[in-house]
């Protein structure tokens, strides 16, 4: 079996074992007895174990997005425009907390001082951005990326929608389940995203390592074209 083919099935085999765990991070703060001794009565809030794994989730892709952009070159300027946007999904989820300890709308002036630094350094490498964003729309880490945002950005929201569950449920609504749907879908998004995050960085890793290869036949080729 080729080293690629294999190093794609185990990284298969990994994104499946680590959607699986995540089943026990929902059993956690659905309150299992077997998990936590505790009985819970707010489940699925801002001090949720999920919540904290959707933050963890967005720090590592950015991390992601700024090592590929500082490591790559060509997809540099990509990289830090997806890094800068979903570092600034990353403070909105700290938003309760800035509020409380910072000050009132410190999360926004946050997102506000990330939007100028990025954009500053995208208007002034725009032709290199348009140059790859062409390639990377049509890449399968695209279509990844793209399906994780659109179950956390839109269906997630979709689906906590208070009004569906109060419907559904009537006389039984339990603002609970509510919040369990909403942000197990979101952290599903969520590591989507990084999956998406992580497969941009090994793609661009691996293009990286093939241009030595791909450049180094062509002076054989005009050498052979100009004694013909």
């Amino acid at each position: 079996m080729p080293k690629n083919l294999l190093f794609k099935f185990l990284r298969l085999i990994a994104y499946g074992i680590y959607l699986l765990s995540l089943s026990l991070v929902f059993l956690y703060d659905a309150g299992l007895p077997e998990l936590r001794s505790e009985k819970v009565t707010a489940k699925f809030n801002e001090n949720s174990l999920t919540e904290r794994f959707q933050e963890s989730t967005f720090f590592v892709i950015v991390v992601l997005c700024f090592l590929s952009s500082r490591r790559h070159r060509r997809t540099s300027p990509l990289a830090f425009l997806m890094g800068g946007f979903f570092l600034m999904a990353m403070i909105r989820e700290f938003d309760a907390f800035l509020d409380h300890n910072v000050f009132d709308g410190a999360w926004q002036t946050l997102v506000l001082a990330v939007i100028i630094g990025v954009g500053y350094r995208t208007y002034h490498r725009w032709r290199s951005l348009l140059e790859t964003l062409p390639q990377f729309v049509t890449s399968y880490p695209f279509g990844i990326m793209i399906m994780g945002m659109l179950i956390t950005f839109a269906y997630s929201r979709l689906m906590g929608e208070s009004i569906l569950w109060q419907t559904l449920m009537e006389e039984n609504y339990v603002r609970n389940v509510k919040n369990a749907v909403e942000e197990s879908i979101e952290l599903l998004g969520d590591t989507i995203i990084l999956f998406g995050a992580m497969e941009f960085f090994l793609l661009a890793e691996q293009e990286n390592s093939r241009k030595p290869e791909e450049h180094a036949p062509a002076p054989k080729q005009q050498v052979q074209a100009h004694r013909l």
